[in-house]
């Protein structure tokens, strides 16, 4: 089945669909007023030095201070052959940070300023993470302009082609600049690799102009918005169509592409269906599914999914598989389904750092031992760098994955407001007690006479069912009425209490 790229592409948002197999397994979104930030060059200023962390705080002039590890001012070493989305970064960058030889205070000091790109998007209560490390991506190429080498994608694996494709980079790349070659660039001539640098360079030379005009903090270079950066970083994935639903979206790409990666641009198509695109292909049910805590396997057991401030975790579930006879067979059945279904689902729902998965317990060394090969070769189809430690006898399995941005939950959900993300309600005996202790209270201080208690059908029917003879003892023994009135509208734990004036 075809690999398709679709594109719902409006005023207000960009969705893209990624479609590998006719299998939706990555989605991407960006609100037009919440443009995505990884990639961006800032002239920042150093706001504080954190010796004990080896690192400082940074003043980008966005929403929170930014994080800038000592090994981040360093630089990397060591990965001279891998394009910048499999460069490890699961390992806590606090134990990177306390092995570098290098100190935070010795590299800057309060009141600074310098040139910073951000290389992780702030999550949750985190600022973003900055480097002094830059890259400008290209479609066929990123320039790295701090590191003097050339690196080749480790997906392209003809030696000759390699040595071919290095000799190039080698001539095309300025002084002293560093350039990787992405899988896309195979087979590519050496004129369409230097314009491309030329283009990269040239853009590198415009950003360091514009720190010397400013003062901090100050954006010096935006990177590409959702819809150009799909053409740029997706498409050296061998994708057959890039399919987008918006007339203007269809011709910023086509234009980008026929200047770029002019071979892919017959495969950049418009659609015009009656239907929406997602929904043509069936991508808003995958989405509706991405956002459920509950995933069903198809032998009958299940996974939930649990993300905590810390790390993610994953529950397996036999749930309605019994199997036959032999428990441990069904049981390593089941996990052999979950481990595939989970590497899916990280990936689908982009879950990044810390994540531990539960698979049911199994008494055989082999069987657990085949559960994780599974798991890791699954994680090797993800384009997100994957860390996986050996499963224990308990059956757990303590994981990484690299994580830039939000996971697709944080991006389509909100905290629920109600229960404040807590997944869950007061019973409703606790809320009836709660609004017994009210009326109790207002009965005791409220000289009005009549009062009167407003909640939810649901908790009213239960306060008249159990404690209406003492309400009506209550009202005796004050001398005062309790009028109760039903508010559909209400919250299940919402109500009012007050005297009638």
């Amino acid at each position: 089945m075809e690999n398709r790229i679709l594109v719902n592409h409006t005023d207000e948002l960009t969705r893209v669909a990624v479609v590998e197999g006719g299998v939706l397994s990555e989605i991407h979104l960006e609100p037009a007023r919440e443009r995505r930030i990884v990639g961006n060059i800032y002239k920042a200023r150093v706001m504080r030095v954190l010796p004990g962390m080896n690192a400082a705080f940074v003043d980008a002039g966005l929403e929170r201070t930014g994080f800038l590890y000592a090994t981040d001012v360093q630089g990397r070493r060591g990965f001279e052959d891998a394009p910048p989305e499999s460069i490890p970064d699961d390992e806590s960058t606090q134990e990177k940070a306390e092995r570098s030889d290098v100190r935070i205070e010795t590299l800057v000091h309060e009141g600074q300023d310098i040139m910073v790109q951000v290389a992780k998007e702030p999550i949750g209560s985190k600022g973003a993470r900055l480097t002094c490390q830059f890259s400008l991506p290209g479609v066929l190429g990123v320039l790295m302009p701090t590191v003097d080498h050339v690196g080749i994608s480790r997906r392209i694996e003809d030696a000759d082609e390699r040595q071919r494709l290095r000799d190039i980079g080698e001539s095309v790349r300025p002084a002293g600049v560093g350039l990787i070659l992405r899988t896309v660039a195979e087979g590519r001539s050496a004129d369409e690799i230097r314009s491309e640098v030329e283009f990269l360079h040239k853009i590198w030379l415009q950003v360091k102009q514009g720190s010397a005009a400013v003062d901090a903090p100050a954006l010096l270079h935006e990177d590409m918005h959702l819809l150009l950066r799909t053409a740029r970083d997706l498409i050296c994935r061998r994708f057959d169509r890039l399919v987008v639903d918006s007339e203007d979206g269809y011709r910023e790409v086509k234009n980008f592409v026929a200047r770029f990666l002019p071979s892919f641009a017959p495969r950049v198509e418009h659609y015009v269906g009656r239907e929406s695109l997602f929904e043509h292909f069936g991508i808003e049910y995958e989405i509706a599914r991405a956002v459920q805590r509950k995933v069903w396997l198809k032998s009958g057991g299940y996974i939930v999914i649990d993300r905590t401030e810390a790390f993610t975790a994953v529950d397996v579930n036999s749930g309605k598989f019994t199997g036959k006879n032999d428990p441990e067979e069904t049981i390593l059945k089941t996990n052999l389904e979950a481990a595939v279904e989970i590497a899916y689902q990280l990936r689908l729902r982009n879950i990044g750092g810390i994540i531990v998965i539960d698979f049911i317990d199994m008494k055989e060394k082999e069987n657990r031992q085949q559960v994780h090969s599974t798991l890791v070769e699954e994680l090797r189809k993800d384009y997100a760098r994957a860390r996986v430690l050996p499963m224990s006898d308990l059956g757990l399995v303590e994981m990484t994955r690299k994580r830039v941005a939000e996971s697709v939950m944080t991006r389509l959900t909100e905290p629920c407001f109600y229960c404040e993300g807590k997944g869950y309600l007061k019973s409703p005996d606790m809320i009836v007690h709660t609004l017994m202790d009210k009326l109790r209270k207002e009965m005791a201080v409220s000289r009005a006479k009549t009062l009167h208690a407003h909640a939810n059908p649901r908790i009213c029917q239960m306060l008249m069912e159990t404690c209406g003879t003492v309400l009506e003892r209550m009202e005796k023994k004050q001398k005062k009425t309790i009028v109760l009135t039903e508010r559909p509208e209400f919250h299940l734990e919402q109500f009012e209490v007050f005297g009638e004036k």
